[in-house]
């Protein structure tokens, strides 16, 4: 069939057009074409989507750092939760194409790293193609730090080359409150990592820069007869035959194949049991603020504040603070709750996991009844069945991400302590200064008499790590301070700081305790810039702990500022803990 008249008019009409005029059309012409091969596939891809999201309510899309993504909407949320979910998703898959598999020791405590050998790498992508092709599972190519260089969606079509092609692959389902907000991202994947034949590696002709790299370094017998890992793990990235004795690891109660060293007790693993201590008062009851009322003026040598109302006000900061724990610190053993005969109403003391200890079970009845937190501080170390090692919370501090044991204590239970960049000041304690200070200044003059070395600063508003053994040590040598302090209903000048500056200083000046590094944020909940620093923490993907403190709130603020915690503390830690009544 000959080309239409018009047809040939205009491409002779090209013909005859300069060199330089031709190209520029015909790259114009590319653009166009690519422009709109591009729109019919982001069209392609949002039909995709849109069917996926109307055949699975629990699937929404969300927008994340200008990015579209897809994520299940989710009832409950715990971190380590969401990494075994993303490891479930990967080992269905590796089961159901019947590939051999092992976890493998990771060095990220967010996600678990699973092996596979290389040559089953196609065969595995077709299967999480073959289950996951309608799913919001993502693939991500990990940088260095975990960071994510690249990702596809399942759903989306094809993966990208440089995800399929590499020897580590990261597999995800993003997890959303029923807000929309995003509980667990890629951080939580379930890191593939596909090991190779150290005799296949040998043959490469950058085979000497390969070996070079490995954290084992083997002579070349043994990398033959080895599998060899990608990356780093914390136990060994080159694994001859005669280590690869099958064993298992068990994650949520179910048996994971791996292989005997993966299984290893670590001379860093911190194994030993940890609890945590809330101290906790509702100054809303009535019954306490009239207690609280005939005993004010046992308080006048500090200052104002030590009795003041506002220290004592609720604003269901427990409630969010032990839902934080369950989402972030699974390792926590047991929770000791103290409190002045008080009970929230909210909380299930048949909960598995939870004790209310009364301070009668741990003051002396002359000393009861108190209001002085420093004197409570003195008596936690006497709780029945208090672990050796535990964790000091008060009620206004939250976790902001997942914690691992580590994080507080060293594996030979050596604690690490947050120092604050704060300082008591120097001279002696003076009324009208922050009772901390003042507790401090009266503990550096102890110290200084038996070390000979002079405390200046004081203790972040996060979780304390405690020795109950340092606690005890501290209470016998010290018995006629602790003693006053412990008798002191209201803060004094008098008082020692006992759970943070003694408990911490001794043990450091003994050998028991480093300085830690804490990651964390302190708000003033009736300060004028609160509602400015709680966008900030939502902001960071650094902090760890955060503390939400009501210094001095005034009465005419308080509903206020309430309302402003509730709605940042319900929107980050959403589903009820286990510690909390069915409703």
């Amino acid at each position: 069939m000959s080309m239409p008249l018009a047809s040939r008019i205009k491409s002779t009409g090209e013909r005859l057009l300069p060199p330089t005029l031709r190209e520029r059309r015909a790259a114009e012409r590319q653009e166009v074409a690519a422009q709109a091969a591009k729109e019919r596939r982001l069209a392609k891809i949002a039909r995709r989507r849109r069917e996926l999201c109307e055949s699975d309510p629990a699937v929404e899309p969300f927008t994340l750092d200008e990015g579209e993504y897809l994520g299940r909407v989710v009832e409950h949320f715990t971190a380590a939760g969401a990494s075994a979910r993303n490891l479930e998703l990967v080992t269905a898959a590796l089961e159901h194409a019947g590939l051999d598999h092992f976890l493998v020791r990771g060095r990220s405590p967010l996600r678990y790293v699973v092996g596979v050998r290389r040559c089953d790498r196609k065969r595995f992508l077709d299967t999480m193609r073959e289950l996951y092709g309608a799913s919001a599972v993502f693939a991500v190519k990990p940088g260095k730090g975990g960071v994510v260089e690249s990702y596809s969606a399942y759903v989306d079509g094809a993966l990208a080359e440089e995800i399929k092609t590499g020897l580590i692959i990261r597999f995800a389902e993003p997890l959303l409150s029923p807000t929309g907000r995003v509980l667990g991202g890629f951080e939580y994947g379930c890191d593939v990592q596909f090991w190779r034949e150290g005799a296949d590696l040998l043959e490469r002709e950058n085979a000497a820069e390969l070996i070079r790299r490995l954290k084992v370094q083997a002579p070349p017998e043994v990398v033959a007869d080895s599998w060899v890992a990608p990356t780093r793990n914390r136990v060994a990235d080159v694994l001859p035959s005669a280590q690869r004795k099958p064993a298992t690891l068990e994650v949520n109660d179910r048996a994971y194949p791996t292989f005997e060293p993966f299984t290893w007790k670590l001379v860093d693993d911190v194994d030993f049991p940890i609890d945590v201590v809330y101290t906790w008062v509702d100054g809303d009851d009535p019954e306490h603020a009239a207690k609280r009322a005939r005993y004010r003026g046992e308080a006048a040598s500090v200052n104002g504040r030590a009795a003041n109302a506002s220290r004592f006000t609720s604003h269901d900061e427990l409630r969010y603070s032990l839902r934080s724990l369950e989402m972030y610190a699974p390792f926590v053993r047991h929770v000791h709750l103290v409190t002045d005969d008080q009970v929230p109403d909210w909380l299930d003391t048949e909960s598995a996991g939870i004790s209310v200890v009364d301070h009668r079970q741990i003051f002396v009845p002359e000393a009861l009844p108190t209001f002085n937190s420093h004197a409570i501080g003195t008596r936690l170390h006497h709780i029945p069945g208090l672990a050796e090692h535990y964790l000091y919370f008060n009620d206004d501090v939250f976790l902001a991400r997942p914690v691992q044991p580590n994080r507080f204590f060293h594996a030979n239970g050596i604690a690490q302590v947050p120092f604050s960049p704060f300082q008591f000041g120097t001279g002696e304690p003076v009324v009208g200064e922050p009772a901390p200070n003042s507790a401090g200044k009266n503990v550096r003059a102890l110290f200084a008499e038996d070390f000979g070395r002079h405390i200046v600063h004081k203790f972040k508003h996060t979780p304390h790590p405690q020795i109950r053994r340092v606690a005890v040590e501290v209470e016998e040598r010290y018995r006629s301070e602790v003693e006053r302090t412990a008798r002191s209903r209201f803060r004094s000048l008098e008082d020692v700081g006992f759970a943070a500056t003694m408990h911490h200083h001794y043990a450091l000046l003994t050998g028991r305790a480093v300085p830690g590094e804490y990651r964390m944020r302190y708000v003033d909940i009736g300060a004028k810039d609160a509602a400015e620093r709680l966008a900030a923490i939502e902001a960071s993907d650094e902090v760890e702990f955060f503390c939400l403190n009501d210094y001095d709130t005034p009465p005419q603020a308080q509903e206020r500022v309430t309302r402003m915690v509730h709605d940042f503390l319900g929107s980050r830690f959403p589903f009820p803990s286990r510690f909390e009544k069915s409703t």
